[in-house]
């Protein structure tokens, strides 16, 4: 005798329902449902009753938990089909056929009168919808693992591409991503530093482990020298920036500054004034006023910026006639530039602090 039942608690009527005399039970429900309903199923399972179960979800991803429980009841002849369909999930049309003539459903199907209809439609609808859909199995044995990165050696920052298959296993999980993963897949991750990566897979009596391991490569920073003629030694002297961040130095008005560099990369080096510059040599010219350079250097894998800044102090008296008679090796060891620019760095520092 067909018959059928609206019902807004559907989970309650489908508990009491299981612990009644039925032989074999059809359902429709989310995985969500199915953790509520499932004592009632453990109980009704041992009275011999058949069970039948796909499950609704939006993913293929499962928990441990829900894994744990699948497995359970497959152990005891469940079978369960699991239906990846937001269409579905979002309509909450579940629903339970015991024994192929009694329908309890969530939502109300208007366009059918009699009840044998109804039922049928339904029934149709479980089997197409099983058909349709994956069928879970607990694997055990041996588990196979693919698992290999696009790069193994990067600059920071750049995207690599792992790429993995498993089989014979039922959770997957990848390690420091901390997050489970369909069997087969793709994912795009930002390197910032060296990283190993583990791909962990189990099944039901083993555990696997394959890792890739991605080295990040220290970018080489581009560095400029900075020097000053001095006019008593007629010899080029190394200055010092003021500021440990940025490249500001203190020099002579009128003085020949020279700035050299040597990149061992390979790459192009540019400078806004300049233009195009090789990646060895040296710049020389006469200070006449406060100047900046922009220096660019361009590779395959970054791009570096580096700003010059030189400001011109005019003290005449650092230049008198006396300072030839001083011995020239006192002079290379100590000389006056650089006393001069030990008092400037300290004015520098407190004008842009």
């Amino acid at each position: 005798m067909f018959r059928f039942y609206y019902t807004y608690d559907l989970i309650s009527e489908l508990e009491k329902e299981l612990l009644r005399d039925h032989r074999i039970v059809q359902l429709i429900i989310d995985e969500y449902d199915l953790f509520l309903v499932s004592k009632a199923l453990f109980e009704s399972i041992d009275n011999g009753l058949s069970v039948e179960i796909v499950v609704i979800s939006t993913s293929h991803k499962k928990s441990m938990k829900l894994v744990n429980l699948c497995k359970r009841l497959i152990d005891l002849n469940v079978q369960i089909f699991w239906k990846v369909d937001k269409n579905l999930f979002v309509k909450e049309d579940y629903f339970g056929i015991f024994d192929k003539e009694y329908l309890i459903s969530k939502r109300e199907q208007p366009n059918f009168d009699d009840a044998e209809g109804l039922i049928r439609f339904k029934n149709d609808f479980f089997n197409g919808l099983a058909l349709d859909s994956k069928k879970l199995s607990m694997f055990d044995g041996d588990i196979q693992i693919e698992f290999e990165s696009d790069r193994s050696i990067i600059y920071p920052k750049e995207l690599i591409t792992l790429k993995w298959e498993v089989f014979n296993a039922h959770e997957v999980e990848i390690n420091p991503l901390n997050r489970k993963f369909d069997a087969k897949g793709v994912e795009e991750v930002l390197v910032e530093e060296d990283t190993k990566f583990t791909l962990t897979a189990k099944n039901k009596g083993t555990i696997q482990k394959k890792s890739v391991f991605v080295r990040v490569l220290k970018i080489k920073e581009i560095h400029f020298d900075g020097e000053v003629l001095d006019p008593v030694i007629q010899e080029y002297i190394a200055i010092s920036s003021s500021s440990t961040e940025e490249e500001r130095y203190a020099v002579y008005l009128g003085q020949k500054v020279k700035i050299s560099w040597n990149i061992k990369m390979l790459g192009k080096l540019l400078e806004s004034r300049m233009g195009n510059l090789p990646l060895s040599g040296f710049h020389e010219f006469e200070i006449l006023k406060d100047t900046e350079f922009s220096f660019v250097f361009k590779s395959l894998k970054t791009t570096q910026r580096k700003n010059i800044s030189l400001y011109c102090f005019e003290d005449s008296s650092l230049f008198s006639e006396k300072d030839t008679e001083v011995d020239i090796k006192t002079i290379k060891k100590k000389s006056i530039i650089e006393n001069f620019l030990y008092l400037v760095k300290d004015y520098l520092t407190k004008l842009f602090n």
